[in-house]
């Protein structure tokens, strides 16, 4: 039995997760908080990465900042 749109709702689904994940994510906009506790400058993961990660200890605070953005309630 195939219910009409959900397919298609599913698919939006993911589509949004990923991309509040990847290019709005808030753990990332914490980790870009100046030294003077101002707000972040960004919440790209893809920017923090080329711009801030630089230790293996950085990329797994990306790496959880992910999953922590893709596993939000439905």
């Amino acid at each position: 039995m195939y219910i009409d749109g959900f397919g298609e709702a599913v698919q939006r689904e993911i589509a949004d997760r990923m991309d509040d994940a990847t290019k709005y994510n808030g753990r990332i906009f914490e980790l870009t908080i100046d030294e003077n506790q101002k707000f972040g400058n960004h919440g790209d993961i893809v920017k923090y990465i080329d711009e801030e990660v630089k230790t293996l200890k950085d990329m797994k605070e990306v790496v959880k900042a992910l999953i922590l953005g893709l596993n939000k309630e439905a």
